[in-house]
């Protein structure tokens, strides 16, 4: 996600995360594949695969599930059945935010993420509307977990 203590013990890319979820069968109590119960996340991201890894989180057991989107409901790339399905689930959306950094503790595990607010400005280069910082709306997510599912593709 390009932003200060994404190399901390309780982040992962989607694609591992699904992974040792559904192909290494974390899921199963008995399964050798280790991997964290996190009880807080958040899955930065807007697509089909952060809304993926979202549901996922909550069928492991995650109290509180977050995606965390830099734009609008409006500019989610995710197919509409995909967001209903994760909002039916739980997952709490958090629009027009930016991560900026992942917080830890002494032993390097995630205790949160920290955020900016959004405002959308004129279309990018995708023609979708260019997120821009609002000043002074900083704020922390309590977290043991950040997924990271933002600009992944298969590799051919």
């Amino acid at each position: 996600i390009g932003v200060p203590g994404e190399n901390a013990n309780g982040v992962y890319s989607a694609n591992e995360y699904l992974t040792r979820i559904n192909l290494m069968k974390a899921y199963k109590e008995n399964s050798d594949t280790p991997i964290y119960h996190a009880k807080k996340v958040a899955v930065v991201g807007g697509g089909n695969v952060a809304m993926d890894a979202a549901r996922c989180a909550k069928r492991m057991g995650a109290d509180e599930v977050y995606i965390v989107y830099r734009r609008s409901e409006k500019e989610l790339p995710a197919r509409l059945e995909e967001i209903h399905h994760a909002k039916e689930e739980g997952v709490v959306f958090k629009f027009l935010t930016a991560p900026l950094e992942v917080l830890s503790d002494e032993n390097f595990n995630v205790t949160g993420l920290k955020c900016q607010q959004m405002e959308l400005g004129e279309p990018d280069a995708s023609g979708r509307r260019r997120p821009i910082p609002v000043e002074g709306s900083e704020f922390v997510l309590d977290l043991d977990c950040v997924i990271a599912a933002i600009g992944t593709s298969p590799n051919p």
